[in-house]
C-alpha cells in the first residue's frame, strides 16, 4: 500500500508542477525602472515564459510564447536575460526560483517510499 500512496504523490506532483506552465500572467515594460514598482504596472498572459532582460541599465520586462524553463543568463557583456514559469514572477530585480517547493515535495516522497 506504500508504494500506491508514493505512486499518488508522485502523479499529483507532476500535476502541479505542468499546471503551473499553462496561461501565465507575466509584467509589461520597456525600461522599466529597477526595483520595479508593481502598483501601476501592466500585465499580460501568455503561454511560455516570462522573461527579464537588463542590458547595461536598460530593464525589460516581457512574456514569451515558448517555455524557457526558470533561469538566468549573463554574457558578461553588461546583458542579462531570466526567465520564469510563475504568474508575476518577471518583478522582482533579482529572480528567485520555487525549488524549495519542489525539493521538498522529492524528499518527502524518499522518505514515503521508504
Amino acid at each position: 500500500m506504500n508504494q500506491l500512496h508514493a505512486w499518488c504523490f508522485g502523479v499529483l506532483t507532476v500535476f502541479v508542477t505542468v499546471a503551473s506552465v499553462s496561461a501565465l500572467e507575466c509584467y509589461t515594460c520597456l525600461s522599466c525602472s529597477d526595483p520595479f514598482d508593481t502598483s501601476t504596472a501592466k500585465t499580460t498572459t501568455c503561454d511560455g515564459s516570462c522573461l527579464k532582460t537588463k542590458i547595461q541599465d536598460t530593464v525589460t520586462r516581457a512574456c514569451s510564447p515558448k517555455s524557457f524553463g526558470n533561469s538566468c543568463e549573463d554574457n558578461n557583456a553588461n546583458v542579462k536575460v531570466c526567465s520564469c514559469t510563475t504568474d508575476l514572477c518577471n518583478s522582482a530585480s533579482g529572480m528567485s526560483f520555487p525549488f524549495f517547493g519542489f525539493l521538498l515535495s522529492v524528499v518527502a516522497r524518499a522518505l514515503w517510499m521508504k
